[in-house]
């Protein structure tokens, strides 16, 4: 499990939405890359929780895997959404494998007040 977040950043149009901050993190099955990639380790569904609020209406969607998730999605200023993800194999820091990652795209500039996400693997 894993929750991180950002506080007053401004993000650029058609960009991730960095979160900047880890509150908790417990476990291996989800980490974070840089600021703005989750990692999910283990094989099982992940359920993903994402909330925030924007100067702007903006749109924020997450990304498996570099592709849109269509039920994952929200718009306006007040933001938020929560989605099941699977990931169908394990993370063995090998040279053939690699984590699912998830990233949270913004379609419209905008200053986020708070940005939140919460990755817990429930099975």
């Amino acid at each position: 499990m894993i929750q991180a977040y950002s506080i007053n950043v401004d993000v650029a149009a058609d960009s991730t939405v960095p979160f900047n901050n880890v509150r908790h993190k417990k476990g291996c099955t989800a980490d974070i890359s840089g600021t703005s990639t989750i990692e999910l380790n283990k094989a099982g569904v992940y359920m993903v929780s994402v909330d925030g609020v924007a100067s702007a209406s903006t749109t924020v969607q997450l990304y498996r895997n570099g592709v849109p998730m269509p039920e994952a999605q929200s718009t306006g200023t007040t933001l938020g959404f929560t989605t099941l993800v699977q990931a169908g194999h394990n993370n063995s820091w090998g040279c053939c494998s690699s984590p699912v990652t998830l990233t949270l795209h913004n379609t419209t500039a905008a200053t986020f007040d708070n940005a939140n996400v919460v990755v817990t693997k429930v099975c």
